[in-house]
């Protein structure tokens, strides 16, 4: 591997042009004078190397792409341009036909093919790693391959595929990397040249467009340094109160506060990030009540007309379902939500708008800063937490790196702006060190699978195919762990020696190891029943705290300290997620949650809030203290009694362990502390020892060691055997299974092989995919529609699904197959010739949480899954399984319309 950092390198050395025809040609057409990096990219793409470039969002990756696509068309070979998302291969796909023609250029997206035998074709990732294994015969003039986002190796869900690709592709083939600023490039490009050969790692940290972090408060633009955690301090006390005053302030008046900050502040365009699919629509319709217009009337007629346009092959019943009049309205005022529960259409209606600088304000979730390019002057953040289905949690360090790096636009801007709304949950430390950390470390997904398995085994064998996968990136990362941890071990070692020698010049009696052990089952006894009290006791909280409606007066007890509290507003993410806003009796408002509780709280009166949330305003906010006053003397009287009256349930193994202890011969002895002291002492290092020489067992060719337990269930499942030679072979039954790609691809494998879908109608089967592939957000519980066939098709599949869990179970591995009715009955509705305002109406009645992005985004994963289905189901089967794609492919989800 070969480093490069831009930082200390220029052009300068570059040869001359005048010997490089092909890169002045090429840098002619693009009318750039290359940066540093850019260029150090150059010379070793000239140089036939592989290239990892690491560099800020919008610093001009794509340059670096489109040299070796403009290379490979030049020598007569073919160039592979993989992303992560069809969106962003979509917008790769129009620049490349403007850049190099439209007959140079292809797209392949899984079920949607443009120009497949370009010389340059633009896929998702995916469709390469399928194309690879099935070893089509693109390969045979493929002469480089360009990923672009390759940080997403570190995707949970889909990292695997660009680590196939890496590890399967030929080695002739120029592999060219694109990767957001990532802390361990180096790392990274370390692995790739041991398994690909010499990498060039350039790095490079220079934005060409400067970014600054600045902290909205009170209407101010505040610069988020060091000094502002110095300043808060000393003006803590004034702005509590400060912050107090604004609490009141309805949400949307905040929002649009802080628009109005940036239009004065002239740093719109702006994306506004909300972590919630509602929130950004909220904001939107709240938007719109004000009365906000951030367009000209020029700009509102361009909109409407492009809007229109759009929308053109949509069903007039389809826009009205999809209420096309309000999302016109805002895009006419200038200002747009963008999330993965919006149509596609829509998403893409508003991203071009926003580039053209027509929308002004985009309110989004974290998904726009992972997708497709649309920077802007200003990024907003409302808050440094988002929800991840089970609780709140703070933003990475990568995640927020991401999203501000949206900000400023290379060519437009000379200064690009991130700004995070104060509140008075923000954690200043937390932000500063977050704007302080523009890099994040990459960690490998890898983790091999059933199909992999299948197809490796096929291609290579199943010894190189075992040896591959302990040739990963994660692999690779794990052995760097590996070596660090038996350095610890090592010292672990001599520490636990040492103490023990300590522990044996006591001379403690035989019988010591046996009392201590006594002692420790009791701690251990004794912190489980007292995290079973604290579990009982949140669950009852969080009850509590759901059941309390506004103006109730709450009886906060904390062990010794009670005071009251009157909830102005609920917010239940999740059954044991609630929290409520309080108005405390000291005068002060916080979000209370189950932490703030010793035990549940109790309502002890009500008091009327006045109307538009104004609790917390001056008169209001005394005027609510002063009869929580009145009310505290009883309530605190109240909490003593219950104090007296808890109980605390007891657990008879505690009691045992008691007497055990006491009973023993050692238990009093004169000497016990000074032996026990010593015991801890080396125990604590001991243990440590034993956790680091298991870490390390289970860490050395962990990946291979899971490889070959996929192997053994696949053999037990008939896909897999052994051959002549001993050597491990595919069966027919693995030959179909290697052609399936999806999360799901053995559950699909085994319905379709064993005959479990093969009586149903197109409508039916469609059902049953769903109930494999696409998992909704349930109300209440799904039933099936009302057809035998399909419901002892379910069945069958359900028992599929328990049939692998048990086996995955046995050997230790992730659990993969399971079956979800949500969407079952959505999509059955859909393939019989439902329309849109139908379905929408029936998954309501169903029970199920759909948007209608969601429901394209749902039909579409059906719709691949229909696909995997008729590439391996019998001829009858398959027909239907092609009839059901082509009844899906349509209205709002043909690829042609979104």
């Amino acid at each position: 591997m070969t480093n490069s950092s831009s930082a200390d390198r220029t052009s300068e050395g570059s040869d001359s042009l005048e010997s490089r025809p092909l890169l002045a040609s090429f840098l002619t057409a693009s009318n750039v004078r290359p940066d540093a990096f850019q260029q150090q990219a150059f010379d070793a793409l000239d140089d036939e190397r592989d290239v990892l470039v690491s560099a800020p969002t919008g610093s001009g990756k794509t340059l670096i792409g489109e040299y070796a696509a403009h290379r490979a068309l030049a020598r007569g070979g073919t160039c592979v341009y993989t992303t992560p998302i069809k969106a962003l291969s979509n917008q790769k796909f129009r620049q490349f036909r403007s850049r190099f023609g439209a007959d140079a250029v292809g797209l392949l997206t899984g079920d949607h093919s443009i120009n497949p035998d370009a010389d340059v074709v633009v896929m998702t990732t995916e469709v390469l790693r399928n194309m690879i294994y099935a070893e089509s015969k693109l390969l045979d003039s493929l002469s480089c391959v360009v990923m672009d986002e390759i940080h997403y190796l570190g995707d949970r869900s889909r990292g695997v595929v660009w680590e196939e690709i890496i590890l399967t592709l030929g080695t002739h083939v120029q592999l060219v990397g694109l990767s957001a600023t990532v802390s361990n490039a180096d790392e990274l490009g370390d692995w790739l040249s041991s398994v690909r050969g010499d990498t060039a790692v350039i790095s490079s940290t220079h934005r060409p467009v400067p970014l600054r972090h600045l902290l909205l408060r009170e209407g101010e633009m505040v610069p988020i340094t060091d000094g502002l955690l110095r300043e808060s301090r000393g003006r803590r006390e004034g702005y509590h109160d400060r912050r107090m005053s604004t609490k009141g302030r309805p949400l949307w008046a905040k929002r649009l506060d802080a628009i109005e900050a940036l239009d004065d502040e002239e740093l719109l365009p702006a994306i506004y990030f909300i972590f919630s699919r509602a929130g950004c629509d909220g904001a939107v319709e709240q938007m719109r009540r004000s009365r906000l217009r951030l367009t000209t009337k020029v700009e509102a007629r361009d909109i409407a007309a492009f809007a229109d346009e759009a929308v053109r092959e949509v069903p007039a019943a389809d826009l009205d379902a999809l209420d096309y009049g309000a999302f016109r309205s805002g895009l006419t005022s200038g200002i747009a939500a963008h999330h993965a529960g919006m149509l596609p259409l829509f998403r893409t209606i508003v991203e071009e708008l926003f580039s053209d600088g027509l929308i002004k304000v985009v309110f989004a979730t974290e998904t726009l800063a992972l997708g497709i390019h649309m920077p802007a002057r200003a990024v907003v953040l409302e808050k440094l937490t988002k929800f991840d289905g089970e609780g709140h949690v703070p933003l990475t360090a990568a995640q927020y790196s991401q999203i501000t790096g949206r900000a400023g636009r290379r060519g437009i801007d000379v200064l690009g702006t991130a700004v995070t709304l104060d509140d008075p949950e923000l954690d200043l430390h937390v932000l500063i060190n977050l704007a302080n950390s523009p890099k994040f470390p990459l960690r490998s997904a890898f983790a091999p699978d059933y199909s992999m398995a299948v197809n490796l085994v096929s291609t290579i064998g199943d010894k190189e195919a075992e040896a591959l996968v302990g040739r990963s990136f994660a692999q690779f990362q794990i052995d760097k762990d590996v070596v660090r941890e038996a350095s610890a071990l090592e010292h672990t070692r001599r520490q636990a020696a040492e103490r023990r020698d300590a522990l044996d010049r006591l001379d403690p009696p035989a019988e010591l190891d046996e009392y201590m052990a006594i002692r420790a089952k009791l701690t251990a006894l004794e912190r489980e029943h007292k995290q079973k009290q604290r579990e009982h006791a949140d669950a009852e909280i969080a009850k509590a705290l759901t059941r309390a409606d506004e103006g109730d007066v709450l009886l906060i007890d904390r062990k010794r300290l009670a005071f009251l509290g009157t909830v102005l507003t609920v917010k239940s993410d999740s059954p044991t997620a609630a929290r409520a806003l309080c108005l405390l009796d000291n005068g002060h408002t916080k979000w209370l949650d189950v932490r703030d509780f010793h035990r549940p709280p109790v309502t002890v009166g009500r008091l009327v809030l006045p109307s538009g949330r104004r609790a917390t305003t001056g008169g209001n906010r005394k005027r609510l203290v002063g009869q929580m006053d009145r009310l505290a003397p009883k309530a605190r009287a109240r909490a003593k009694k219950l104090r007296k009256k808890e109980s605390r349930p007891s657990d008879p193994r505690i009691g045992a362990a008691r007497r055990e202890l006491s009973s023993h011969p050692l238990h009093g002895n004169e000497k016990l502390e000074l032996w026990a002291k010593a015991w801890h002492a080396w125990n604590e290092v001991a243990a440590r020892e034993q956790t680091l020489t298991k870490r390390i067992e289970d860490d050395q060719a962990s990946l291979a060691r899971r490889f070959r337990r996929i192997v053994n269930l696949l053999r037990e499942f008939g896909y897999l055997e052994q051959g002549p030679g001993g050597h491990i072979v595919a069966t027919e039954e693995g030959a179909l299974l290697s052609r399936v790609h999806s999360e799901q691809e053995l559950l699909i494998t085994e319905a379709v092989r064993g005959g479990a879908w093969s009586a149903l109608d197109s409508a039916e089967l469609s059902a049953c995919v769903a109930a494999v592939v696409a998992h909704g957000r349930r109300q209440q519980t799904v039933r099936p529609p009302n057809s035998q066939k399909l419901q002892a098709a379910l069945a069958a599949t359900e028992a599929s699904a328990n049939k692998i869990s048990a086996a995955e179970r046995k050997r230790q591995l992730p659990q993969t197959s399971d079956i979800d009715l949500a969407l079952a009955p959505v999509i059955h509705h859909w393939v019989s010739g439902g329309s849109l305002s139908e379905v929408l109406a029936a998954s309501w009645q169903e029970g199920v949480d759909l948007t209608a992005g969601d429901f394209v985004r749902s039909a579409r994963l059906v719709l691949d899954g229909l696909i995997q289905v008729a590439k391996i189901a019998d001829d009858q089967t398959a027909k239907r399984a092609r009839h059901a794609a082509d009844m899906i492919r349509r209205g709002v989800v043909d690829e042609k319309v979104t």
